[in-house]
């Protein structure tokens, strides 16, 4: 019985190890998720100051560079050149693998064209030529056999130096636009169902209750719940409830007494990293413990009541305490493995109070 409670003080220390050491970043990777969200809408309602302030504020949550490229974004079309190239260079800088590498240095190509297009052209400091000849110091007439000559087109400008006029930069709204990178917040593993199914199937060790040694046996959980709280909250409460069935071969004839366990089960859901991947539960299961195939002389009954013959189902308060960690493989899915205390005391005509030690793995879906 104190190796029992060793190890279930040992189980609730972990549980409290595993909850403080989850990330304290959790909180900003939300606020960032919000954020982004947020400047999302305001880029497609053409809201591009407050797009970017809202994914300024994300990104001082968490420096993720998706947030640069969508800054880039608002300001290529705010035609802000000089600062689209900016956040789009520490897009690059950031994220030096980005998918969209080529298109990113495109877009800088034609923004620094723009700017290079609009800028002043250099003063060389030279005075432009003077071509009006000064009239010659003298009142020499010119001599009577010179020709006339009649210009074909006297509104004809005379001639000087040709002007080309370079076409505008094309605007913005003639480039081709992106979207906004959707991948910029850490991506939520948590689905926003609130109803689960569970299954899980292990060994089950008998510490105490038999006259006796008693074998390892497996133990079959069926389980379902409701869920409390917004998807991504640190703690979730849950109420739900446990089906488990298993068996021992407890009597004289080495036949299986089996084990029907019908329990209610609140718990607590606790998420360990940013995404809500990783996630720890606690629950605490109450209800009742009934045994068939009990026979005479039973391993489980008292020495005294050899004589006793069990008529139908035994009935036992039971009491079930476990922690576990999961794996969200997909949003709906998940993988977890869990070890559990069950316990029901002493009872009239048995043996001593039944425990066992069960270590399961099993899977989870949620609606």
């Amino acid at each position: 019985m104190v190796a029992v409670r060793t190890a279930t003080f040992s189980l609730v220390v972990a549980a409290l190890i595993a909850f403080a050491a989850a990330p304290a970043q959790a909180q900003d990777a939300e606020k960032a998720r919000q954020l982004f969200q947020q400047g999302s809408k305001y880029y497609d309602l053409g809201q591009f100051d407050k797009a970017i302030e809202a994914w300024q504020q994300g990104y001082d949550q968490k420096p993720d560079p998706g947030f640069l490229y969508n800054i880039a974004q608002a300001y290529r079309q705010k035609q802000d050149a000089a600062k689209a190239i900016f956040f789009y260079k520490g897009y690059l800088r950031n994220s030096p693998k980005a998918h969209n590498r080529a298109e990113v240095d495109q877009k800088i190509a034609a923004l620094q064209k723009q700017l290079d297009a609009a800028a002043p052209p250099p003063n060389t400091g030279a005075s432009p030529p003077n071509n009006a000849a000064a009239p010659p110091n003298n009142t020499t007439s010119p001599p009577n056999n010179t020709s006339t000559v009649t210009a074909t087109n006297p509104t004809e400008p005379p001639p000087g130096p040709t002007v080309v006029v370079a076409p505008p930069p094309p605007g913005f709204e003639e480039m081709p636009t992106t979207a906004v990178v959707q991948t910029a917040p850490p991506a939520t593993a948590v689905s926003d169902g609130r109803i689960d199914f569970t299954a899980a199937i292990g060994p089950a060790f008998w510490s105490s209750g038999v006259n006796g040694t008693a074998k390892p046996s497996f133990v079959l959980l069926l389980g379902g719940g409701y869920s409390f709280g917004a998807p991504m909250s640190r703690l979730r409460f849950r109420m739900g409830g446990l089906f488990g069935y298993t068996f021992l071969a407890a009597n004289d004839d080495n036949s299986n007494v089996s084990f029907i366990s019908l329990l209610l089960d609140p718990a607590l859901d606790i998420r360990l990293s940013p995404s809500g991947r990783w996630y720890g539960t606690v629950d605490l299961g109450l209800g009742l413990q009934m045994l068939t195939g009990v026979k005479e002389g039973s391993k489980l009954l008292a020495v005294n009541e050899g004589s006793l013959k069990p008529d139908g189902a035994l009935g036992l308060f039971e009491t079930r305490f476990c922690v576990a960690v999961g794996y969200r493989w997909l949003p709906n899915l998940a993988l977890f493995s869990s070890l559990a205390n069950s316990n029901s005391n002493q009872k009239q005509h048995f043996y001593a109070a039944i425990t066992r030690i069960e270590w399961l793995f099993g899977l989870a879906y949620r609606l």
